[in-house]
């Protein structure tokens, strides 16, 4: 844009002046894959600075964007922060869609996880497993409520006890906020008891369908009743039945995963005991000697003393056995040496087959990416004399 950050600041504060909105830019930060791109590759690094321009395009097409390319953060991995004006160009109407993390229900709003996924596909690159992180809404509506008192603090505590993975239902959810009321606040005295209340419509357009609502203790006499009450749905749609779900399916998912990996140590160590009981085993039974010298010291002590000349001698005359050894099967070092070497060489061949078909892949995407980003050279050129932004 011309002028660069400055003239971009001023007209985000500008278009805030004869509005009462509060917001004057929204702010997202963009990672990828830490083997995708090189920091020190200008060419990788201006493809990271593209493909923020195009995800910031791809939510807001109305909306002026400024994207800042970072290569000195921690970890020195490329990645954008990407500011886009709070104003539709066309409508002259602040941003609503893409101001969560994730999809919303509630008012059909689109989130950032589902956009920059597509675009992400669309490239072939990398894309971040879903559910990595609960869902967090209430950020976004805390600073809409007064500091110190009980609307924020319901929401905090709500959001809390949402996020305690303890809470994968309703009932678990009311658990935690009864422990919570045990809690002493930064005064020392316990925190204002507070509980949820359940009920469900039965008149008007939500007819039949379930409302959940907070009371919380009221020691300061802000409503001039015992106890504060709040729908929750008017401190965050993700308070309500349907958003606390999907915190609800997160818990349960982390617990079923847990469950799962615990699952498969538990079979895995029990694999192992059984493969060393075999070995053990095999070893008594003379298919192999995992520890001779002791087994050997053992059966001695057991064995006359008579019997100790006799027995050193046919260990010299079977060239390492006893005369009772003397039938049993050797190992074939000779054998076991071209196995390994073998082995090792399938092992060598395949990683080589590995590297080779990540270079092919890589190539091939290289190549695919290089032929959009022309394409979308071409279109923001047009876009931008559209939006007399220049070249």
């Amino acid at each position: 844009m011309p002028g660069g950050p400055g003239a971009f600041a001023r007209r985000a504060q500008a278009l805030t002046q004869n509005t009462k909105r509060h917001v004057e830019a929204l702010h997202y930060r963009q990672s990828f894959s830490d083997d995708e791109f090189d920091p020190k590759t200008p060419e990788d690094v201006q493809r990271v600075n593209d493909l923020g321009y195009q995800l910031a395009k791809k939510m807001h097409p109305r909306s002026d964007c400024l994207v800042v390319t970072h290569t000195d953060g921690r970890g020195g991995k490329a990645h954008n922060h990407v500011l886009v004006i709070n104003h539709d160009n066309e409508t002259g109407k602040a941003l609503s869609d893409y101001r969560t993390f994730h999809d919303r229900k509630a008012g059909n709003q689109k989130g950032v996880q589902s956009s920059n996924d597509e675009l992400m596909r669309e490239h072939g690159l990398s894309v971040v497993k879903r559910l990595e992180h609960a869902p967090k809404d209430w950020e976004l509506r805390r600073e809409d409520f007064a500091e110190g008192g009980l609307d924020r603090e319901m929401g905090d505590r709500m959001s809390a006890a949402l996020a305690d993975p303890r809470a994968t239902d309703k009932a678990g959810l009311e658990a935690v906020i009864a422990e919570q009321n045990q809690q002493l606040g930064d005064d020392g005295d316990r925190v204002p008891r507070m509980r949820l209340h359940t009920a469900v419509s039965k008149r008007g357009k939500n007819v039949g369908k379930e409302t959940w609502t907070l009371y919380i203790e009221d020691r300061r006499g802000e409503s001039g009743r015992a106890e504060r009450r709040k729908r929750t749905s008017a401190l965050s749609a993700d308070f309500t039945p349907e958003g606390a779900q999907a915190f609800f399916d997160y818990h349960q998912q982390q617990k079923e995963q847990e469950h799962e990996r615990s699952a498969r140590q538990a079979e895995a160590a029990e694999r192992a005991e059984r493969i060393a009981a075999a070995a053990w085993q095999s070893g008594h039974d003379g298919d192999l000697d995992l520890d001779p010298r002791r087994r050997r010291g053992a059966e001695r002590e057991d064995r006359p003393a008579d019997r100790a000349a006799e027995e050193a001698g046919g260990l010299r005359e079977g060239h390492g056995r006893g005369a009772g050894e003397a039938h049993r099967p050797g190992v074939d070092l000779a054998a076991v040496r071209r196995h390994a070497s073998a082995d090792r060489e399938r092992r060598e061949q395949a990683e080589r087959d590995r590297e080779h078909a990540q270079r092919v892949r890589e190539e091939s995407r290289r190549e695919a990416a290089e032929r959009r980003l022309a394409e979308f050279d071409r279109r923001s050129a047009e876009e931008s004399r559209g939006y007399g932004l220049g070249d």
